[in-house]
């Protein structure tokens, strides 16, 4: 009886130690897992979900100039040189001549066989090359402006794009008939020549032109040199 009652005894004693060990072992896993976030959800701090899902706050030593590296300026294409706009504008050309920048003569050409020819010439007076391309526009006026049968009508193809160069010159002819050719008669001796250059909405007057268009016949050539 002794020896069963010291081994109860025993038994008893170990019993009492067992549960605050294993009490303790709990709270210590529990506190584990608290401390290396590999607990729940809910037991995760709020400096750990603002790391996760804003931007990154710098500390008082990253945030030093001389801490982190320079930033690089992202590199940009090289502007163009000036003597590369001027090339292009080379290119381009010369502009169109205008009617302040031109001058204007007529005088009668050679004609046979009832033919009538006259030649109006254009000299470029503005100091700098422009271009002639195309028929100009033609009429004889009266001295009350009044415009004298039609507008000269265009003969011939276009001899395309000429470039005059300053105090340079170029041509169209003018084609009548003589009296008494073709019916129709002659038209009133005009007091001037009124002459819009090719693309130009301003004209050009010469005085007493000399100009008799005779059998309804009044036609221009385009501007060549």
């Amino acid at each position: 009886m002794g020896t069963l009652s010291r081994t109860t005894t025993s038994r008893t004693l170990r019993r009492r130690l067992l549960v605050p060990v294993a009490m303790m072992s709990f709270a210590l896993v529990a506190a584990g897992c608290n401390d290396d976030g590999s607990g729940s959800e809910g037991a995760a701090s709020p400096a750990a979900h603002a790391g996760t899902t804003g931007p990154a706050q710098s500390s008082p030593e990253s945030s030093d100039p001389a801490a982190s590296p320079p930033e690089t300026a992202p590199s940009s294409p090289a502007a163009p040189s000036d003597s590369g706009a001027s090339s292009g504008a080379d290119a381009a050309g010369p502009g169109r001549c205008t009617a302040d920048g031109l001058g204007m003569s007529v005088k009668q050409g050679d004609g046979g066989a009832g033919q009538v020819y006259y030649e109006l010439t254009f000299v470029n007076k503005s100091g700098h090359s422009c271009t002639l391309n195309g028929f100009p526009g033609v009429s004889l006026i009266q001295r009350d402006g009044q415009v004298i049968g039609a507008p000269a009508k265009r003969d011939g193809a276009s001899h395309g794009t000429t470039v005059l160069a300053a105090g340079k010159t170029a041509h169209v002819v003018l084609h009548t008939l003589n009296q008494g050719i073709a019916d129709g008669g002659c038209w009133k001796q005009g007091a001037y020549l009124r002459v819009y250059p090719p693309g130009s909405k301003e004209a050009l007057t010469l005085r007493d032109p000399q100009i008799r268009v005779c059998g309804d016949r009044f036609t221009t050539t385009s501007v060549e040199r």
